[in-house]
C-alpha cells in the first residue's frame, strides 16, 4: 500500500553505507507509489460501473402450501442445434427469474458436430459450474428426437448419462432413459401438425407408461388439446421455452399490462423442499403449471392454491348501500377476472378497487386467463 513509509532494510552488510542501503529503499518505495497512482489515475480508461450489473427479473408467488419454482425444463445450446453457449443459457435463466434449467440437446441432431465432437453430456458440464455460481438448479437432459408426426420428440430429464440413450430404436432409447430413472415428456404434440392427435408409436408408449408429461406450451405455441390430455390421462403439464436462440430474440420479457406480457414460457412447479429430489417428486406428483404470454394452465385444485395466495380481498369501508374493497395481487402472475358482469385487469404487484351490496357474503370470480382443460376458466367462489 503506497502511504508514504519506508521499510527498514535491516542490518548494512559488511563495507556497505547504512545511509545509501536506506536511501535505495524508499527510492524504490517511492517509485512503486508513482506506479500505482498513475495506473489509479489513468484517463484514458473511463469504466462504466453499470457493465456488471445485470438485473434479475423475480417472478413472486406468495408460499402457500408449497414453496413455487420458475423452470424451464426444454431448451437447446451449440451442442445440438441451438446458437449459443452452455453457460449462456444459464446467464438467460438467472436474468429471467427462473430457479431450474435443464439442458436437452438433440442426441440424433448435432449440426454443430464438425466443430463440437463431444460428449453427449458435455453441454451439461460446461454448465454446472455456472449454475452453481448463479444459485441456478441445473437438471441433466437430453431430447430424442424422431419424425414428427410419426414417433415424435421426447425430453429425457433427470438422466444420469445421455450416451447410452443414443441407439437407433427410439421405444428402446426411451427404454434406456427410463432405466436410469429419467422423466419423460411429450414435446410439442402440435407443432408442425394441422392438429393434436396421437401416432400409433404416441399411443404405444403412452399404454405402455412411458410418458410422464406433456407439453402444453412450448415456444409460441399452447395447445388447449394437450391441456386437456394432460387431465384425462394422469399427466404432468409442462410449458417449456425450447428455445434454440438468445431468449431475447424470442419473447417480450415481463412488461407491465397483461396485453403485453410475453415473457419465455416456464413451468411453475409446486415443492415441498427445495432439492432435485423434492422437484422430482412434485413432478411426478403433477403439481405443476404452465404459465405463458400472461397465461397460466394446469389442474383446477392448483390454480385455485396458486389464486388463494396471490390475491386477496380486503374489506375497506360501507357507505351506503355498499361495501367497497381494494383486491390486491400479492405476484407477478397478472389476473383478468370477471366478477359479476364487469370484468377486470389485476396487474403484478398492484390492486383495484371495487364495490358489493353491503349485504353479499360471497362472490364467484371467473379468472380469464386461467385455463384447467381446454378452453375452460375456472370459478373461485371468494367468501368476502
Amino acid at each position: 500500500m503506497c502511504n508514504g513509509s519506508t521499510a527498514d532494510s535491516g542490518p548494512a552488510s559488511p563495507g556497505s553505507s547504512p545511509g545509501r542501503s536506506t536511501m535505495k529503499t524508499s527510492l524504490i518505495a517511492t517509485l512503486l507509489c508513482i506506479v500505482q497512482v498513475v495506473a489509479a489515475q489513468n484517463v484514458n480508461i473511463q469504466f462504466f460501473p453499470e457493465k456488471a450489473n445485470h438485473n434479475r427479473t423475480e417472478i413472486v408467488i406468495p408460499d402457500g402450501d408449497y414453496h413455487v419454482l420458475k423452470a424451464d425444463l426444454h431448451i437447446h445450446t451449440m451442442f445440438s442445434d441451438g446458437t449459443v453457449w452452455p453457460t449462456y443459457r444459464v446467464q438467460e435463466a438467472w436474468r429471467d427469474g427462473l430457479d431450474i434449467l435443464a439442458i436437452t440437446d438433440h442426441i440424433e441432431y448435432r449440426p454443430n458436430k464438425q466443430y463440437l465432437n463431444a460428449d453427449l453430456n458435455t453441454s451439461y458440464e460446461i454448465a454446472r459450474p455456472e449454475a452453481e455460481k448463479l444459485g441456478i438448479m441445473l437438471i441433466r437432459g437430453t431430447e430424442i428426437t424422431r419424425q414428427q408426426g410419426v414417433v415424435g420428440h421426447f425430453n429425457a430429464i433427470f438422466i444420469k448419462d445421455a450416451n447410452p440413450i443414443n441407439v437407433e430404436n427410439p421405444k428402446d432409447a426411451i427404454k434406456a432413459a427410463r432405466a436410469q430413472g429419467a422423466f419423460i415428456t411429450f414435446n410439442h404434440p402440435g407443432w408442425r401438425m394441422d392438429a393434436c392427435r396421437f401416432s400409433p408409436f404416441q399411443k404405444e408408449v403412452l399404454d405402455e407408461g412411458l410418458i410422464d408429461g406433456i407439453e402444453a406450451v412450448n415456444n409460441h405455441e399452447y395447445y388447449a388439446r394437450a391441456l386437456s390430455w394432460c387431465h384425462d390421462l394422469n399427466k404432468t403439464v409442462i410449458a417449456a421455452s425450447d428455445a434454440h436462440d438468445p431468449i431475447f430474440n424470442q419473447f417480450k420479457l415481463n412488461t407491465v399490462g397483461l396485453e403485453n406480457i410475453r415473457h419465455r414460457p416456464m413451468t411453475l412447479i409446486f415443492v415441498k423442499d427445495n432439492s432435485q429430489e423434492g422437484v422430482r417428486e412434485a413432478l411426478d406428483s403433477r403439481r405443476t403449471l404452465g404459465f405463458f404470454d400472461g397465461k397460466v394452465v394446469g389442474e383446477e385444485s392448483l390454480l385455485k392454491q396458486l389464486f388463494d395466495v396471490s390475491v386477496k380481498f380486503v374489506q375497506l369501508k360501507t357507505y351506503g348501500k355498499n361495501t367497497y374493497y381494494r383486491i390486491e395481487n400479492h405476484s407477478s402472475i397478472p389476473y383478468r377476472l370477471k366478477i359479476g358482469t364487469g370484468e377486470y385487469l389485476l396487474f403484478p404487484m398492484s390492486s383495484i378497487s371495487i364495490s358489493f351490496p353491503k349485504a353479499t357474503a360471497k362472490v364467484d370470480v371467473s379468472v380469464l386467463n386461467m385455463y384447467y382443460y381446454e378452453n375452460t376458466v375456472p370459478v373461485f367462489s371468494v367468501k368476502l
